[in-house]
């Protein structure tokens, strides 16, 4: 159901999308490959804001991130200013870890501090 409500709207053929966990309840394949619509659509020119609580995917997927916490902007940037130890730990109570790889940048949560 996810998915054709995504297509719905990418036949609209908006210049701005805009989607709430799009990913959310989908398998990791299907997960992927909805964001690499989304990043598509970046590519072409057009806008895409999507609400994402998967930082992996966010990392991963998108250009630019807003981190909400605190009651408004905890951070404004790239997914490497953004996904730092320290805003992390702050904004979720959480340590993380990333590596930049081949196939493009890795981020996992690990634990609650």
């Amino acid at each position: 159901q996810a998915r054709a409500l995504i297509a719905r709207a990418l036949a609209q053929d908006t210049p701005l999308l805009m989607a709430d966990e799009p990913a959310a309840g989908l398998d990791p394949a299907h997960q992927i490959s909805t964001m690499e619509v989304f990043a598509a659509l970046a590519d072409e020119g057009r806008s895409a804001l999507v609400s994402l609580h998967d930082l992996g995917l966010a990392a991963r997927h998108c250009t630019r991130l807003i981190l909400l916490a605190e009651g408004g902007i905890l951070a404004d940037g790239t997914p490497a200013q953004v996904l730092t130890p320290d805003l992390m730990a702050r904004a979720f109570g959480i340590s993380v870890w990333h590596q930049n790889t081949a196939q493009g940048p890795v981020f996992q949560p690990l634990e609650v501090l």
